[in-house]
């Protein structure tokens, strides 16, 4: 943008020249009124000159698109309902990606490798890649080693975020140097996870960090938008905070104990670290890149679901399983499909993607109060009073 620029500015003063060589005393008016004919065109057409961002997937290009609104030229590189895991970049994206003045991608190895490589050679440089991922204070996959997100997923300890105290979270995550080490995706083969869960925007409030990032780079590469960018963030954040009251007590019309999930894929994390849903285990380990699973996981799956009094498992639409069926018809449970993870569908905006999902899984929890949910142990017990009694029978 900036080179363009300059090519204008020499181009007027090269015309000033020329206007002036070829007019003589006479005339000083017309050269004036010329000057500022010409110097008038070429402020407009700078002014007019938009900044070309890109961001990979939909999801992103949604949040850039309510920050960088009519100031910016969006190109957003995959179609809707493109799964992002096993999107392959054509041709035509290279050139899409060099045009661009600005770029936000997911990161954290959400996208293939094969797309990383492609964006880290074809941009103009590395100063015009934004990972989003690594600014929103990500969590990490519970087969990452942290075990039930000891230290980050309890509802208690989001009490200081419920009052949107995302200055905190961002401050604390700013200068994320312990990413460099899994950053590298050369080496990554495959669509394997990488440590950190990339599913932010199943927290509105993560997605308010997002659009913080946003507006700071948007203004970092066109500072005479800056006062635009800067009502258009604070007015999106005010409706994501307005989101996430509507999430918050969608889901508090289920009772506690009854929050328990199992799905196909690791990527609910963020709705259970913020609003205590529990999910008990996943058919698909998230790190795991191919879709198998070992026999021995298949009985542990099934017996957390019946020791659980779990109903249903959610399956999910970009990562259908061959287990489900088996799982569903072993343990005596209904399928739920129609979760959608991963993007927007067609016309599709950010929170009418959240509501549908959490929609969706609360319909399909139990709202009804049982007291032999409560004291599992208990019935523990009688079963093994049952089996005590049916042994002294045989004596």
């Amino acid at each position: 943008m900036n080179i363009k620029y300059f090519f204008k500015v020499a181009l007027f003063t090269l015309s000033i020249l020329l206007i002036s060589c070829s007019v003589t005393e006479e005339a000083p008016v017309v050269i004036e009124e010329t000057k500022s004919e010409v110097a008038e065109e070429v402020k407009s057409e700078v002014s007019e000159e938009k900044l070309n961002v890109l961001a990979t997937t939909p999801m992103i290009g949604a949040y850039v698109k309510e920050v960088g609104g009519d100031n910016i030229n969006l190109t957003i590189l995959m179609p809707p309902e493109a799964n992002p895991h096993t999107y392959d970049p054509s041709p035509q994206d290279a050139g899409k990606i060099a045009d661009a003045d600005l770029i936000f991608y997911v990161g954290l190895k959400y996208e293939p490798a094969g797309l990383i490589k492609l964006l880290e050679n074809s941009s103009s440089g590395e100063e015009v890649l934004v990972e989003i991922g690594e600014g929103v204070n990500p969590i990490e996959f519970k087969e990452g080693g942290h075990e039930g997100h000891d230290e980050h997923e309890g509802h208690d300890d989001h009490d200081e975020h419920d009052e949107h105290d995302e200055d905190k979270d961002h401050d604390e995550h700013e200068g994320h140097d312990d990413h460099d080490e899994h950053e590298g995706h050369e080496g990554h083969e495959g669509h394997d996870h990488g440590l950190y869960d990339p599913h932010f925007w199943f927290d509105p409030m993560r997605v308010a960090m997002a659009a913080e990032l946003i507006k700071d780079k948007l203004i970092e590469f066109d500072s005479v938008n800056k006062s635009e960018y800067e009502s258009s963030a604070s007015t999106y954040i005010s409706e994501l905070n307005d989101l996430d009251k509507s999430v918050s007590d969608l889901i508090d019309t289920v009772p506690a104990k009854n929050r328990n999930l199992i799905t196909t894929h690791e990527s609910l994390g963020y709705l259970e670290s913020r609003y205590g849903i529990k999910i008990l285990t996943t058919i698909i380990p998230s790190l795991d890149s191919a879709n198998e699973i070992s026999p021995s996981q298949l009985v542990n799956v099934i017996d957390m679901i019946k020791d659980n009094n779990i109903g249903v498992i959610f399956v999910e639409s970009e990562a259908p399983s061959v287990y489900s069926e088996t799982i569903s018809s072993e343990a005596g449970i209904d399928l739920v499909t129609g979760l959608w993870v991963e993007t927007l569908k067609e016309n599709q905006s950010y929170s009418e993607f959240l509501m549908s999902n959490v929609e969706l899984i609360v319909e399909n929890l139990d709202h009804e109060e049982h007291d032999h949910h409560d004291d599992h142990d208990d019935h523990d017990d009688h079963d093994d009073h049952d089996d005590h009694d049916d042994h002294e029978g045989e004596k």
